[in-house]
């Protein structure tokens, strides 16, 4: 999924977003998060915002 941030905090959020993403746990009923992460480098946009690119391998319970 790709999440766009908006500017003027874009790099804070985006930041907390990120740290520790991959030993995260998650709670979606039915569904197991088997993997989860960036796939692939932020960017910065424009108009200040950055965009996130994150994947992540579920599982149905």
């Amino acid at each position: 999924m790709e999440l766009r941030i908006p500017a003027p905090d874009a790099d804070l959020l985006a930041e907390r977003l990120t740290d520790g993403l991959p030993d995260a746990e998650f709670a979606i009923p039915g569904q197991i998060v088997a993997d989860i992460g960036q796939l692939r480098p932020r960017r910065q946009n424009v108009d200040g915002s950055i965009s996130l690119f994150i994947e992540a391998l579920t599982i149905a319970e």
